[in-house]
């Protein structure tokens, strides 16, 4: 028989102490489980957010490419009255004018329909980047819990094996059995979470037309020193592989377009 005060260990002690450790064992590995669960629903939400801000991101799109398009359609009814009434007049400097005044008209219609629209797409990403912060912190709360409830199982598998017998303490484990793959530091992972930081998006790029000759001398192949590809707004071109029309009217338009 065992000398209960020299702690010496029984059978059926040392068989609750494996029964102790299988047991709390167990219960390390259910909160891991728990927290990578709980990490993939994050991501899961993070999939879905990042798609519906992609769709409305089109939706904003689509929307400011209609009203730019009735835009349009306003200015170009408005110039096509205003001609009418013009006669010979477009034959002089009232073209250039003309030309101008649509032109400052354009210009103040795209700013603002794209400042409308930046602020519809910033929106949209604002939303999107409070959701993700919020879910990192989330996830981060979520491995600082599964942290400390480890470290109490831990903690309790010790205080546990002591009641069973005082020779069964794990003075030295930091972890159930000793399993370095169940030590409370394998909840936290820092490099999971990366911060999230905002950033303001860039300026539209403007076409870069750099003068009248949009081809090269062969005629075929489109000006490398162009940011983009096609004319010049309001160039006038025509004749033979699309070179400067040579009529007075064409001329007259390409003189006041520099």
């Amino acid at each position: 028989m065992a000398n209960y005060d020299k702690a010496e260990l029984t059978d059926r002690e040392k068989k609750a102490g494996a029964n102790q450790t299988t047991i709390s064992k167990q219960n390390v590995r259910d909160v891991q489980n728990q927290l990578r669960r709980q990490l993939a629903n994050y991501d899961f939400a993070d999939r879905q957010n990042r798609a519906l801000a992609d769709t409305q991101l089109r939706q904003n799109s689509r929307k400011t490419s209609a009203d730019r398009f009735e835009a349009q359609r306003d200015l170009q009814a408005a110039t096509l009255g205003l001609l009418g009434s013009m006669g010979t007049a477009m034959n002089g400097s009232t073209t250039g004018n003309l030309m101008n005044m649509l032109r400052s008209r354009n210009d103040k219609e795209n700013n603002t329909y794209w400042a409308q629209h930046q602020t519809n797409q910033d929106s949209v990403e604002n939303a999107y980047n409070d959701s993700l912060n919020q879910n990192n912190v989330a996830r981060r709360d979520a491995m600082q819990s599964a942290e400390k409830a480890i470290s109490d199982i831990t903690s309790d598998w010790r205080a546990n094996m002591n009641n069973i017998n005082p020779s069964l303490f794990p003075s030295d484990k930091k972890s159930v059995g000793g399993d370095d793959k169940l030590l409370p530091s394998t909840a936290w992972d820092a490099s999971k979470v990366k911060q999230n930081n905002s950033a303001i998006s860039g300026y539209v790029i403007p076409d870069n037309k750099v003068g009248p000759t949009w081809y090269e001398p062969t005629g075929d192949k489109l000006n490398k020193a162009s940011m983009h590809t096609g004319g010049m707004r309001n160039w006038v071109r025509g004749g033979v592989n699309n070179a400067i029309s040579g009529d007075y009217f064409s001329r007259l338009m390409n003189r006041f377009n520099g």
